[in-house]
């Protein structure tokens, strides 16, 4: 499977899931994995967007280690793609207006818990891909890529 490939079919995986598995690295050295949703621009394949309140937990994981992991499923299970990279937090309102647009309506119980002051406040996490793991359990085959 070549990179484009890959990378098209994490795009269609985490348009169809809404939701993948991040983990950072403590302060401690320890992995913290919590469920988010993501977003993938076409016109920027190798960056992968998510909304956070700057106060978390995993922003001052990623004050000290840059280095992050996603993993998405598909919901049968026949389809697992895992990729690492580097998280940057920007404060970006034109892209974070857009990222809301793009996975706000998957997000009902997170704007529960927000005032439209705190929602403006939050910030992003950008992942710039550095690798992409795809796994198909059903047909034990894998795919590895690193990019640069």
């Amino acid at each position: 499977m070549e990179v484009g490939e890959a990378i098209v079919r994490l795009r269609r995986l985490v348009e169809a899931s809404h939701v993948g598995l991040f983990t950072t690295i403590d302060r401690r050295n320890y992995p913290r994995s919590r469920w988010m949703t993501p977003v993938i621009f076409s016109e920027r394949p190798q960056l992968l967007y998510a909304l956070t309140d700057p106060r978390s937990k995993k922003i001052e994981d990623l004050s000290v280690h840059k280095q992050v992991e996603w993993t998405f499923q598909s919901t049968v299970l026949n389809e697992v793609i895992s990729l690492y990279g580097t998280a940057t937090v920007i404060a970006d309102p034109a892209l974070r207006e857009r990222i809301i647009v793009e996975i706000g309506n998957y997000l009902p119980v997170f704007w529960r818990s927000f005032n439209s002051e705190q929602i403006h406040n939050l910030v992003i996490i950008e992942t710039e891909i550095e690798g992409i793991s795809c796994f198909y359990p059903f047909k034990n085959e894998r795919f590895s890529h690193h990019f640069g």
